[in-house]
Parts: C-alpha cells; sequence; structure tokens
C-alpha cells in the first residue's frame, strides 16, 4: 500500500485561511498581535501608511529551522498553555491553530518578514502568495520580527488607523505588551478600556461575579453609587451601597428547559472557573426622575457604553467584542419590559445599560470551543450554561436595584397635605384683582401655580407609568387568555353535548342488557384482562365524562360576567365553594378552614377565585406524588381590608428560593420544566390591584404565605 497526501495549491491556502478567515482587516492584524504576545515581546510597533504596513515586535524570533517546521507547516503550532520570560513571569498564549500568519493575506499580496533568534542568523521570508523565498541575512541587529506588507487588500486613512486604535483599546487586556501605533509619523494613542474603572464617573453600579465550578456557586458582589444617602431612610434593611450573595448554580437550574435532558452537574463541573466585570448605568435621567428616586447623577463624565466584552485570557474572541448583545439582554427585555417601579413585574436591565467584560481561561474553559472559521464560539451545551450562569448574575442585580426603586418609589405614591388658598379661582373670575394682592397673596398665588403644575407633572408621570405597566401586564395576560378562551369554546361546543356525555353509560348498559349481553360481559373469564373488560372499560368512560363535564361547568361559570363585579360576599361561603370544585378531582387533599362564618366583604367574586385557585393549583403541583396534604387558610377582618393566610404542609419550596422567596412572585419563575411561571405573579398582581400586599413568603416545612386584600376594590 502506498501512503498518500494531499497537496493543496498555495493560493487555495491564502484564500481559505486568509482572505476569507478573517472578515475585517482590523481582525486580521490582531491576529499578527496575538503572534507577537506569543512571542514574548514587550514591545509592539505597527505603522500604516497608505502603501505599507509594518509591524515589528522584540520577541524571541525564528530561526531558519523553527521558520520551516512550525512558520511552513500549516496547522501546527508550538504554542502550548503558557511562556516564563526571563524575568520569571508567566504569559498565558492567545494561539494554537497555526493558521494565524495568514492573516497576512488578508492584508497584503506581497510580504517580506525579517526575523532574529537570539544566538543565531536572521532570516528573511519573501512571499507574493504564489511563491516563497527564504535567505539567511544579516538585516537586523535586536531580536524579534519585523513585516512589511504592501500591496494592501484594503485602502487606510489616518481615520481608518484611529478605528484600528479603538478596536485594539477594545480586544487587548493585558499590560505585558506595549502596543505603538502610527500612521504615517502621527502617533495614535490606543485607548485601554476598563483600565481604571471610577465609580460616579464611568459607571454608577459595580458588579462582580466570579463562577467557582468546584462547588457550582456563583458569588456575587456589588457595589453601588446610584442613590443619594438620603434614599437610605426609606430602603429599610436594603444597603443601598453594597450588595454580595452566593448562588448555588445547580439549584438554580437544574429544571430549566435547556438543560432538562442534560447531566447538569457534570456540565457544571467541567466549564470550569471565570469571572465577569460589569458596570451599570443609565445615559441620562431627567430631573423630575433625579429628584423622585434620590438619584446621585443626571449624567456621568465618561460614561462606559462599549457593551460586553468576552475575554480569553488576555484577547477577546472575535464576534464578542461588545458590538453584539451575545447575551440577549434586548431579547429578556422584549420579554420582560417592565418598569423598575412596577409593583409585580420584573425589571430587565437594557443592553445599553451595561458594559463589561466577562474572563474565561483557554485552559480551563476549554469546552467553551472555537468555530472552525474562528470568527465565534460553538454555541454547544458549554456554552448555553456559561451564559445561563452569567444571567443568573445579572438578575440577582436586577432583583437587589428594582427592591430599592420599589420602596423610594412608595414615598411617591405618598401625597403631602397641600392647604390650597383659591386665588387662581378669584383671579379667574375677577382678574382684576391681580393688582391689589398683598405681598404674602402673590406668595400663595406662586405656591398655588406651583402646586398646580407639580400635580398635573405628577399626573402626566403617573399616567405614564399605568401605561407601560398595564401594556406589560396586559401581554402575560393575554397568553393565558388566548389559551383559556380556546378552552372555554370547547366548553361550549361540549355543552351542546352535556346529555350524551352524562347518560350515554346508563344507555349502553340498558342497551346490553336488553340483548342479554351485560351478564355475559361481566363473566369473569371476559373480565380478566382491563382491555377486555367492557363493563370496566364504561365506568371508566363515566367516570372521565364526569370530570370533563365538571370542567366544562367550572369554565363556564368563572367567565360568567357577574362574577367581575364587587358585591357583598359571605368569605367563608365562597372559600368553600373554591374548595369543593377542587375535592372533586383533588380527594387526597384536606382543608381546615379558620374563617368567621358572618365575616362579609365587598369584594368582585374573581379575585378570591384568581388568588386561592392558583394558590392551590401549586400545591397540587409540587406535591403531585404525595398521597394526603392539609391546606389551612385563615381570613379575618380588619377595617377595609382582609388578612389572610395560606399554609400548606408539603414539599415547601426550591432550594434555590429559600434565601429569597419573594422571587417566586416574578414573572416566568418556576421550577417545572413545563411551567409558565405566571401563577404565583397573577397571585401577587391581582393582591396588589386590590390595594394590598404581600406580607411575608416561607417555604421551609411546606408553603406558607400570608396577605392583605382591599383599600382599591
Amino acid at each position: 500500500m502506498e501512503d498518500l497526501k494531499y497537496i493543496i495549491d498555495d493560493s487555495t491556502i491564502v484564500e481559505l485561511l486568509g482572505v476569507q478567515s478573517f472578515s475585517t482587516k482590523e481582525s486580521a492584524i490582531l491576529e499578527l498581535v496575538k503572534n507577537a504576545f506569543d512571542a514574548n515581546a514587550t514591545e509592539l510597533s505597527i505603522r500604516i501608511t497608505p502603501q505599507s504596513i509594518e509591524i515589528i515586535d522584540n520577541g524571541l524570533g525564528m530561526n531558519k529551522k523553527i521558520f520551516l517546521n512550525n512558520w511552513m507547516h500549516v496547522g501546527k503550532s508550538d504554542k502550548d498553555y503558557q511562556i516564563i520570560d526571563d524575568n520569571g513571569k508567566t504569559r498565558i498564549l492567545a494561539g494554537s491553530k497555526g493558521i494565524g500568519r495568514f492573516a497576512l493575506a488578508r492584508l497584503g499580496q506581497t510580504i517580506t518578514m525579517r526575523s532574529l533568534k537570539k544566538g543565531y542568523s536572521a532570516i528573511e521570508w519573501k512571499t507574493d502568495w504564489k511563491k516563497n523565498s527564504l535567505e539567511e541575512k544579516e538585516l537586523i541587529k535586536q531580536k524579534g520580527t519585523e513585516f512589511s506588507i504592501k500591496e494592501l487588500r484594503d485602502k487606510w486613512t489616518e481615520n481608518e488607523a484611529r478605528k484600528l486604535a479603538t478596536y485594539l483599546g477594545r480586544v487587548y487586556n493585558d499590560t505585558a505588551m506595549i502596543i505603538n501605533l502610527f500612521y504615517d509619523k502621527t502617533n495614535i494613542a490606543i485607548p485601554r478600556l476598563f483600565l481604571e474603572p471610577h465609580l460616579g464617573r464611568n459607571f454608577v453600579s459595580d458588579i462582580s461575579l466570579k463562577y467557582l465550578c468546584t462547588n457550582q456557586l456563583l458569588q456575587i458582589d456589588i457595589i453601588s453609587d446610584e442613590f443619594l444617602p438620603e434614599a437610605q431612610k426609606l430602603c429599610g434593611n436594603i444597603n443601598i451601597k453594597k450588595y454580595s450573595n452566593i448562588i448555588n448554580i445547580f439549584s438554580e437550574l437544574m429544571n430549566s428547559v435547556k438543560f432538562r435532558d442534560k447531566n447538569l452537574d457534570v456540565l457544571l463541573k467541567e466549564l470550569g472557573d471565570f469571572s465577569a466585570h460589569f458596570f451599570f448605568s443609565i445615559n441620562r435621567s431627567l430631573k423630575t426622575d433625579e429628584e423622585k428616586f434620590y438619584y446621585k447623577y443626571t449624567s456621568l463624565e465618561d460614561r462606559y457604553d462599549s457593551g460586553i466584552i468576552l475575554y480569553r485570557n488576555s484577547f477577546s474572541i472575535s464576534s464578542y467584542e461588545g458590538y453584539k448583545d451575545w447575551l440577549e439582554l434586548g431579547k429578556r427585555t422584549r420579554i420582560s419590559p417592565a418598569a423598575a417601579t412596577h409593583p409585580t413585574g420584573s425589571w430587565r436591565v437594557r443592553e445599553n445599560q451595561i458594559s463589561g467584560f466577562v474572563s474565561i481561561d483557554k485552559k480551563n474553559n476549554k469546552n467553551l470551543k472555537d468555530l472552525a472559521n474562528r470568527q465565534g464560539l460553538d454555541e454547544n451545551d458549554y456554552y448555553k450554561l456559561f451564559t445561563s450562569i452569567i444571567l443568573v448574575g445579572i438578575s440577582e442585580f436586577e432583583r437587589y436595584r428594582q427592591s430599592i426603586i420599589r420602596l423610594i418609589n412608595k414615598k411617591n405614591k405618598e401625597k403631602t397635605f397641600f392647604k390650597k388658598t383659591n386665588i387662581l379661582d378669584k383671579l379667574s373670575k375677577d382678574p382684576n384683582k391681580i393688582a391689589t394682592l398683598s405681598n404674602e397673596e402673590v406668595q400663595e398665588l406662586l405656591d398655588e401655580i406651583k402646586h398646580n403644575k407639580d400635580e398635573k407633572e405628577e399626573w402626566q408621570q403617573q399616567t405614564k407609568e399605568n401605561e407601560e405597566r398595564y401594556r406589560y401586564d396586559v401581554r402575560l395576560l393575554n397568553v393565558l387568555a388566548s389559551s383559556g378562551l380556546r378552552a372555554t369554546s370547547i366548553a361550549h361546543d361540549l355543552k351542546n353535548d352535556r346529555n350524551t356525555l352524562a347518560d350515554n353509560y346508563e344507555y349502553i348498559v340498558k342497551a346490553l342488557k336488553s340483548y342479554n349481553i351485560w351478564d355475559e360481559l361481566n363473566n369473569p373469564e371476559k373480565t380478566k384482562y382491563f382491555y377486555k373488560n367492557v363493563p370496566a372499560l364504561l365506568d371508566k368512560n363515566k367516570k372521565v365524562g364526569t370530570k370533563i363535564l365538571q370542567f366544562m361547568d367550572s369554565m363556564l361559570e368563572e367567565i360568567e360576567k357577574r362574577q367581575f363585579f364587587a358585591q357583598q360576599y359571605n368569605i367563608k361561603c365562597l372559600i368553600e365553594k373554591i374548595i369543593d370544585r377542587w375535592k372533586e378531582d383533588y380527594s387526597w387533599i384536606t382543608f381546615n378552614l379558620d374563617i368567621d362564618s358572618s365575616l362579609e366583604f365587598f369584594i368582585p367574586e374573581d379575585v378570591i377565585n384568581v388568588i386561592f385557585d392558583n394558590l392551590i393549583l401549586n400545591t397540587v403541583q409540587q406535591n403531585d406524588s404525595s398521597n394526603t396534604i392539609q391546606i389551612d387558610i385563615s381570613i379575618k377582618a380588619d377595617t377595609d381590608f382582609l388578612n389572610l393566610t395560606y399554609k400548606d404542609y408539603g414539599v415547601g419550596l426550591a432550594k434555590k428560593y429559600i434565601n429569597n422567596p419573594r422571587r417566586i412572585l416574578e414573572p416566568h419563575e418556576t421550577t417545572r420544566s413545563n411551567g409558565h411561571g405566571l401563577g404565583m405573579w397573577i397571585v401577587n398582581n391581582t393582591v396588589d390591584m386590590t390595594g394590598g400586599t404581600i406580607r411575608d413568603i416561607l417555604g421551609n416545612g411546606g408553603f406558607f404565605i400570608s396577605f392583605t386584600i382591599g383599600g382599591k376594590i
């Protein structure tokens, strides 16, 4: 047998690995910057003119043997994980594929390279990508490598060179190698992002994340300077300056649809440690918002707006330089567009409000793999897990900030008493009286005008907030309403067949008896196998038909118009009515009521139904494998409010909610793989719409919630 090897034309290699592999001229230059960095250079100079590009480094250089064995061997790389210089400093290498040299082909048609390795003769390599030549010459005296690129494929101007400087400032994240950039004789500074982040000048909140794969924990640390010190008085035990938490990622993601059929425990350990550093700020706040929410800054002196960059050691990964929303923050915002003041909706940070970087390691995060074209990462299971963990950290910041905003906003809803003098009314009837006003009356007039103006602005702001809130609520509820309407339509159709569903069993049995078949069908030989046991099959169909009828009656009853209007109801009767419906299908649930039989309250029936149907449904779904479970319901009257508690003795809350149980009130929070996560949000939203509030939630030793209803009914 004869061993064969592929023979590939040089021009084909150049086209595939050079011209086509690098989408931009900047990314091609970056590849040569990485080469210099991997050669342990401490200084790199890039000189650009309209006719040529020179790239000169003081790295290790190459001799003839290294050049022939490595440089000219496509796909071969002599780079390990790290290199240690003469001073003992470690540098993590950026390259490993052995094809980065073809970035030269993306930049120009003719290349001259000169290189000197200490203790060896210098070499000179020339190519036009059709033929190559190599000579040993004493052309340079300082160790390192020089490239001269001519017949450029792109037009280079000073403005293009400045764009390159901005690009390099984003993608290079190290100080081990100094980069000097020149256009002709002009020295162009390379601005370094995130070099000295300054709270209050570049951002208002500093968010640090650190994931440790060994114990699968995410450490979140937040330092904030967004609010004035006076805001602390309104926020109780929440520290408006600092916040820290540790989240168990396995508990957090174990029920995620993304990882339902995956070995999450193994993925979390194999993903490796990584960290992130984010900077949050709003571009500009209105003067009215600044006063309402105690914002410390209207605008920032030098606000970060670079997006989120993904660094692998010293360099960013292509396509993750902050220009695209690779974490899909915009998508999260569209799904949950609630304002931070929304009492029940979840606020999401916008992609233009957060900048920063995520740091991964070439070795520790080896499962985050480059695409074949080097223009991004393979979005495999490890990548999905990686981005999910980052979003867990961002979500924690969102909850922290929204909790502060909500507490401050409560102050805005408390109206201060203003003693109206009605001077404006008097002047509107007789404008001539303005000339006779005393100084004191003039001041009262000015105060009244200012008060009216403030009231108008407050009304406009409140109207805007209400519009935003209801737009958000309607979007969520429309999803459930659409499925509910479809079910209702089917229920109406079934109503026409009610007699058939209710009476068919009796008709069939009578018919079989009249044909003298019934006794034969009940013979032990005929009932030996369930699938042939006609009486048992008919009986099962009867039970299913009864359930369908109950479902139909319940659906049609719950959409009756009358229950949406408030009237005086006996509360215990309403609760017992709900319980009776649930007992029909879930006999393993027992209810213990603590409600005065004479308690009456002015309320729409649907409010009680929505709240307790969702609470009981949650209990059923979380404890569907239980033999029996007890639910305690207590309702007491308190002037214009009802005080309610609900407790079951089931499994309680999932581990990820124990330390922050109010998270279950957020939309789309669920531990069920096929759940919509809107049940408890609906409970919270309904309570809030009545003027009530959720007081307490506990999840150990069963599930407990206490809340009030009333105030706005």
